[in-house]
């Protein structure tokens, strides 16, 4: 086939929800792998929080450069499994094993714990999770080429992957504290090897109901024969997708600083650190309720349009945060505020990516599907990586002692939790509003299927 839109869906709910499962798949280890496992380092093994942060700021950089050669390969892989799917069928049960490996520090000295964590979570986050999730994300793209049906697919991927969210983080301090606490390493271990038997199940779900249906006649370059400079200087030319890496960088780096001392702050601040997932889940309670109602509201508005409403109701939720700090309740309700701003934007972006994949080969005349998927999470992830690394060197810097108590702490911890939990995402949504108003992609893409598929069918008649 061509990859022209049919007027009827092709994609049936069952198959929605096992791509959904997928990304709930990815949560169960991206959670698990960054704020569990730095609690785990400093509260469990009295690790230095800002050697933990270093370790993290340098294996996100080598993370991001891993996505770009992982989208390289991607783009090349030829295989009856498919050019997506086959990657998720490998990789499955070696990702989940590793999942385990971050929790089995040996007991030796300090370097060797940090050597140990440093190789172990570049296993996981560089290699593993990269090879997996590139692949998983850009099938969208390979699934089907309607606007309207990749939006839907997103929900479901979105919806699922809130659900993983709010799973790990209800539940995962509460259950390693049932399995023996949070500072013994044995519970943590079975806590993982619960989480990765999930995720395994779950990918498999996903290779097995999914399809990948859009087969493109080439009208440029072909790919297959494409070195990796000619292939990103391609993908430099696509601004809309340019703009769309910046957000994604821009969000990713608030998201990754204040996250990663959620439950310091929970402990600290509030006082409890059992109700730390609880509060960072609502603000993906609301987009599970609110995603759904999504679809509609962006037929009518458009994706952009929605993401700059949202970014505008989230930054509402977080002043209101300032009002009282330190208070639980209200912590959890404007948070709930903040998870209804957020869903525009966590319901659209991989949508608009998808978009922006058509765009590129409209403007080029070159496809792209796993270098521009693979470039924009390089993106996230050095921004999460640098936003994470900063803000535990900050808490470090101002006073903050692993694994102690309130009182053992310097009178800059409070103050430092508050600007990274509170201020930060009020700066960085900011941001994102001013980067939205750039994007103009929805306008775009119904001109750009239209010159799409007239250049495609030239391409097949003149084989014929």
């Amino acid at each position: 086939m061509t990859g022209k839109s049919k007027k009827k869906s092709e994609i049936g709910v069952l198959e929605k929800i096992a791509y959904g499962s997928g990304d709930l798949a990815s949560n169960f280890i991206l959670v698990l792998s960054s704020t569990s496992v730095i609690f785990f380092y400093t509260e469990a093994l009295k690790l230095n929080a800002a050697i933990i942060g270093l370790i993290m700021m340098a294996s996100r950089l080598f993370d991001g450069v891993s996505d770009i050669l992982m989208g390289f390969i991607m783009d090349k892989t030829k295989s009856k499994r498919g050019k997506a799917r086959a990657w998720i069928y490998w990789l499955a049960i070696p990702i989940s094993i590793s999942m385990v490996l971050l929790f089995l520090v040996p007991n030796m000295g300090d370097i060797g714990k940090y050597i140990y964590v440093a190789i172990t979570y570049n296993l996981v986050t560089t290699v593993l999770y990269t090879a997996i999730n590139i692949p998983y994300g850009a099938m969208t793209a390979l699934m089907t080429r309607d606007q309207g049906e990749r939006m839907s697919i997103n929900v479901f991927r979105m919806v699922m992957a809130q659900i993983g969210s709010v799973i790990i983080n209800m539940i995962t301090i509460p259950l390693v504290n049932a399995l023996g606490g949070t500072t013994h390493q044995t519970s943590w271990i079975l806590a993982s090897i619960i989480y990765g038997v999930i995720a395994c199940a779950l990918f498999y779900f996903t290779y097995f109901k999914c399809k990948e249906r859009v087969h493109v006649e080439n009208t440029g370059e072909d790919v297959q024969k494409m070195g990796f400079l000619k292939m990103a200087k391609i993908c430099l030319k696509n601004e809309q997708w340019l703009i769309i890496v910046g957000i994604w960088v821009v969000m990713s780096f608030g998201l990754g600083a204040g996250m990663s001392v959620n439950n310091y702050y929970a402990k600290l601040v509030l006082g409890n650190e059992n109700i730390g997932g609880i509060i960072t889940s609502c603000t993906m309670i609301s987009a599970i309720i609110l995603m759904p109602a999504l679809l509609p509201l962006v037929a009518k508005w458009g994706k952009r349009n929605m993401c700059m409403i949202g970014c505008l109701i989230s930054l509402a939720g977080s002043i209101m945060m300032l009002v009282n700090p330190y208070d639980a309740t209200w912590l959890i309700i404007c948070n709930l505020i903040k998870g209804v701003g957020m869903t525009p934007l966590t319901g659209s972006i991989f949508a608009m990516v998808a978009d922006t994949i058509e765009y590129g080969q409209w403007k080029t005349g070159t496809r792209t599907e796993g270098m521009l998927y693979s470039s924009t999470t390089f993106g996230a992830k050095i921004g999460a990586g640098v936003g994470t690394a900063i803000a535990m060197a900050m808490l470090s810097s101002a006073g903050f002692v692993e694994g102690a108590a309130l009182a053992a702490q310097g009178e800059g911890v409070v103050p430092m939790l508050i600007q990274l939990v509170i201020w930060w995402p009020i700066i960085f949504t900011v941001i994102e509003f001013v980067l939205f108003c750039f994007y103009s992609l929805d306008k775009k893409y119904p001109k750009v299927m239209e010159d799409l598929s007239e250049r495609e069918a030239q391409a097949k008649n003149a084989k014929n």
